[in-house]
């Protein structure tokens, strides 16, 4: 896949504020089948350094709620604010498993490289995260995975760069889709 509006942007300022793999190109190839419009509100969840929200409200035009326990509203803010986006992103600092949101406030969710993290469990969709999305919205989730479970005898290369810990979060697409086909969302 070409990424055409991805490879625009500056590379040493997505090498500065990267947290993980190129989440503008996952993020653009995840939108690509969406339709978001100007006047929507999007929450991006676990935001990181906010290159995924950068994109929402350059790209897309849309209304964005950058939340992120790891980095500050105030560091986030500074950043959107350099390059003119404080009008179409909103800087929050939050937990993703306790949302300072109203419920159906939001038209869609994007979450690229963090739900993992915190959308492990069978109960978040519909406890933690759902409530928070008008009906008929749009939920959008792209991470990191296994093609199958490798927990009991994880790979030695694996192993070089994560620790079995840091794996835990990783599963397989069928492990997922198990877990999200118990939600009544």
């Amino acid at each position: 896949m070409k990424y055409p509006k991805s490879e625009q942007y500056d590379k040493q300022f997505l090498l500065e504020n990267m947290m993980g793999p190129n989440a503008l190109k996952i993020l653009e190839e995840l939108t690509e089948g969406i339709k978001l419009t100007s006047d929507m509100k999007i929450l991006d969840l676990g935001c990181g350094k906010g290159l995924t929200s950068i994109f929402l409200a350059k790209e897309l035009g849309v209304q964005v709620y950058a939340t992120d326990l790891w980095i500050t509203a105030a560091e986030n803010f500074e950043r959107f604010k350099k390059l003119g986006l404080e009008d179409r992103i909103i800087p929050i600092h939050a937990n993703a498993l306790d949302l300072p949101y109203a419920e159906n406030y939001f038209d869609a969710v994007i979450s690229v490289d963090s739900y993992h993290y915190f959308g492990n469990t069978p109960e978040f969709m519909d406890t933690k995260l759902a409530p928070y999305i008008k009906p008929n919205g749009i939920i959008a989730l792209a991470f990191p995975g296994f093609k199958k479970d490798y927990h009991n005898n994880l790979p030695s290369e694996l192993l070089i760069s994560w620790g079995a810990e840091d794996l835990d979060t990783f599963h397989s697409c069928k492990w997922w889709h198990e877990l999200l086909s118990q939600s009544q969302t």
